[in-house]
């Protein structure tokens, strides 16, 4: 039955109203209150209106919450939440953030620097007061050059890493109180006593030098004037080739070079080669290209690439004759005068009388004193050190 089916008059009572109309809804409102008693009419809307209001107030009163809190926290910054910033209030924290550090990175460098420059100064001044040395001074501070002093300049050259280092280390040379050095590793002696002689040195006993622990000599053979330009013989060679070998001491010789041209340094290598013919083959001659201490020399007019020249040619001329081929010089020459990575492959006599022992490039023989003491000899003479023997 459909309550639309009956006009008002025609219901008898409430009763029968109600019954309908419970029949026609029963399922749409099933969970209304009417299913536990009766249902009360006419109030639902007005409960609905009252909700919306209060949720309508609510939200009016989070806005207004939420409006304070950010502004409070905008303007005061209490806890670092996320401040609600205009763009001019954003530039103005930025660029004071950035003076700010700007000003600690500042104030850092000064200080670091200040401090630096105090540490450096006392390392310094301590070095030169240990050392005497104002190069060995320097040296901690610029690890990667060598620093040489040439015509009363300081040079500082960087160090070529594509040649070949040495592997000597400062803490194992070792000096006695007689002032012969000695390379020592791990308590093992790895290197051998030597001297080189001229004319110089007079008469020698190499007996005596024998027993005073020398085991190389290299002996001059000849001389170029660095003036006139003659070669001439040592006074002294053959008598010192023969009294060392006799000694059983090991023997290499070297020839003082002021060629300057190419004729003039073959006949160099030749003048050393014919000098140990009765002798010797198979050792050392050593072209020795050393400066003249106050005086000027025929070859400081080459430049570096035409002195290597000169250094490349005797060493071709020894080697084909059947010697070994050796380059004497000190860090001087080395570095300023001389194109090293054109004599890569020629053993090296290094010369040099600092305790403090620094040389980046391999070398196989060290001149480490020209006041050395050997019994035998009267006067002082050349001490060595070798670290590759060559006998």
């Amino acid at each position: 039955m459909n309550l639309k089916d009956y006009d008002e008059t025609e219901l008898f009572d409430d009763e029968q109203v109600e019954e309908i109309y419970e029949e026609e809804y029963e399922e749409e409102y099933d969970d209304l209150p009417h299913k536990r008693g009766k249902k009360k009419k006419g109030y639902g809307g007005f409960i609905v209106v009252i909700i919306l209001l209060i949720i309508a107030v609510l939200a009016a009163l989070g806005a207004a919450v939420y409006l304070i809190f950010f502004t409070h926290f905008d303007q005061n910054n209490v806890n670092n939440d996320k401040p609600i910033y205009t763009q001019a209030q954003l530039d103005e924290e930025l660029q004071a953030a950035r003076l700010s550090a700007d000003q600690r990175v500042s104030d850092a460098f000064d200080s670091g620097y200040e401090e630096g420059r105090r540490s450096t100064l006392t390392s310094l001044m301590e070095n030169l007061i240990s050392t005497g040395s104002s190069i060995t001074s320097l040296r901690p501070f610029y690890p990667d050059k060598v620093i040489v002093v040439s015509n009363g300049t300081f040079n500082f050259v960087d160090i070529d890493t594509s040649l070949k280092l040495t592997d000597l280390a400062q803490e194992n040379f070792v000096t006695d109180v007689d002032g012969v050095m000695s390379y020592v590793v791990d308590g093992e002696t790895l290197s051998y006593k030597g001297i080189d002689v001229s004319s110089y040195q007079g008469v020698i006993d190499w007996n005596r030098v024998k027993a005073d622990g020398v085991d190389f000599a290299i002996i001059r053979t000849t001389l170029r004037g660095y003036g006139t330009g003659r070669l001439v013989e040592d006074d002294n060679f053959a008598a010192n080739i023969e009294g060392a070998m006799n000694a059983g001491i090991h023997v290499g010789v070297y020839v003082f070079s002021q060629a300057i041209t190419e004729e003039e340094v073959i006949e160099e290598a030749q003048s050393a080669i014919d000098a140990l013919a009765p002798y010797a083959t198979g050792i050392p001659i050593v072209i020795d290209v050393e400066r003249i201490s106050g005086s000027q020399g025929r070859m400081d007019t080459l430049t570096p690439s035409e002195r290597t020249d000169m250094i490349v040619k005797f060493a071709e001329v020894v080697s084909n004759a059947g010697y070994k081929p050796y380059v004497y010089y000190n860090t001087e020459m080395s570095i300023m005068y001389v194109d090293l990575p054109r004599l890569e492959n020629i053993p090296k006599w290094y010369a040099s009388y600092s305790s403090d022992f620094f040389y980046p490039y391999d070398i196989d023989i060290l001149q480490y004193s020209a006041t050395g003491r050997v019994d035998g000899i009267t006067g002082d003479v050349d001490m060595d050190i070798c670290f590759k023997p060559f006998w």
